[in-house]
């Protein structure tokens, strides 16, 4: 049986002995803490790491930059954001095969449209995934990251404190180990085999991402499709 948005609430508010809900919008204290809450959980979570089963590649659409005169034009050409962005973008390009892509693109962000010095304009980016193509691994880090929320909400600090350290670890691991480390070896696990591109500039705006410059660049790095 495929997961849901709901399903997932219901197996979090499990975790705290809760009364389980019969939708996210239900006039319940429950009902009305996953309504809000859940959703940026679930985002956050998603565009925490570069997740495999979130990877996405896309060709962006073009926009009249004609259309408002008045607005500034850092570049030529003008591109519509995907609509499922959630997360940071890993690569810019040409084409949407790495190999066959030459020379980087220049891109930067303004008005809440990407803007190139070239079209067309591919995006590597992480994208959102509904909770029914989620694999288990990644489906029990969410439920255990949302129950420490629910517990945090029904005043169970003792609950609270284990769930947390369940999913991100010990305070000494800063977040990065228990189940969110176990998923992202998972993740690497069952990688497809990548294609390694050499000499990645990542552009302006993802060095804005990454406060001043890309990891990646200056080295070899793979592209995940």
């Amino acid at each position: 049986m495929p997961f849901t948005d709901l399903d997932i609430c219901n197996l979090a508010i499990d975790r705290v002995s809760g009364d389980r809900i019969d939708a996210l919008d239900e006039d319940s204290p429950l009902g009305g803490f996953c309504f809000v809450n859940y959703p940026h959980k679930r985002d956050f979570i998603l565009s925490k790491y570069r997740w495999t089963f979130a990877n996405a590649v896309a060709l962006l659409a073009r926009v009249d930059p004609a259309a408002d005169p008045n607005e500034p034009r850092p570049c030529e050409h003008k591109f519509a954001k995907p609509g499922d962005l959630i997360g940071a973008v890993h690569d810019w390009r040409v084409s949407a095969d790495p190999a066959a892509s030459r020379g980087r693109p220049y891109v930067m962000e303004s008005g809440g449209f990407f803007w190139a010095d070239t079209a067309p304009l591919y995006v590597e980016y992480t994208a959102l995934r509904r909770e029914e193509t989620w694999p288990a691994w990644f489906r029990q880090l969410v439920v255990t990251a949302f129950a420490a929320d629910l517990a945090d909400f029904c005043q169970l600090s003792t609950k609270a404190r284990e769930l947390r350290a369940e999913a991100w670890g010990t305070p000494q691991e800063n977040g990065e180990g228990g189940l969110y480390a176990s998923a992202r070896n998972e993740d690497a696990r069952l990688a497809p085999q990548r294609q390694l591109v050499s000499g990645v500039d990542a552009g302006p705006l993802v060095q804005a991402r990454w406060a001043g410059g890309s990891p990646f660049a200056g080295r070899s790095w793979e592209v995940q499709y």
